[in-house]
């Protein structure tokens, strides 16, 4: 629960934030309750991977996902970010004797594709329900996830002690 927690601000604090004028990404910042839930779902299994998908998912749903309305330029909708992290979750957790959890190149390719496809999923499903938000960042997200993907795996088998070994 703390490591959820501590990765839910973490993606607030301003000095990860990275803004590129000349690509016109906005402010980006590295999702890491995605490489929270990406961690667990490798090293624990599918249960795990679904059970904390779904909680880190009410968690970013909570605050961060708003899309336009008349009246105020941002709603939120609560439920959109858990569904997709409960999918990814659960479905890293089914492949997680498949994937190399020690090799960082398998990390950052393992986290940028979930984060890819987490943040395609949560612009499909907001753009169903209301409309599709055209400034919402794809491939910068993701680049940025992976690039500190292996970082944030590192010190959470530190901290949690999960190593290799524990298949």
């Amino acid at each position: 629960l703390l490591g959820m927690i501590v990765s839910y601000f973490l993606k607030d604090v301003n000095f990860l934030s990275l803004q590129f004028d000349i690509l016109n990404t906005g402010v980006i910042y590295p999702d890491f309750l995605l490489i929270f839930v990406i961690f667990f779902a490798l090293n624990r299994g599918d249960f795990s991977g679904l059970w904390i998908g779904f909680f880190a998912g009410l968690l970013e749903d909570s605050t961060i996902l708003r899309f336009s309305d008349g009246t105020d330029p941002f709603t939120s909708i609560l439920g959109l970010h858990s569904f997709a992290y409960t999918i990814l979750g659960f479905t890293l957790g089914k492949m997680n004797r498949m994937i190399d959890r020690e090799n960082t190149s398998t990390i950052l390719i393992v986290v940028f594709s979930a984060t890819l496809a987490t943040r395609l999923l949560v612009w499909l499903l907001m753009g169903m329900v209301n409309q599709f938000y055209s400034s919402y960042s794809f491939l910068s997200t993701a680049l940025y996830t992976a690039a500190i993907g292996p970082i944030w795996f590192a010190l959470l088998g530190w901290t949690y002690r999960l190593g290799g070994g524990n298949r």
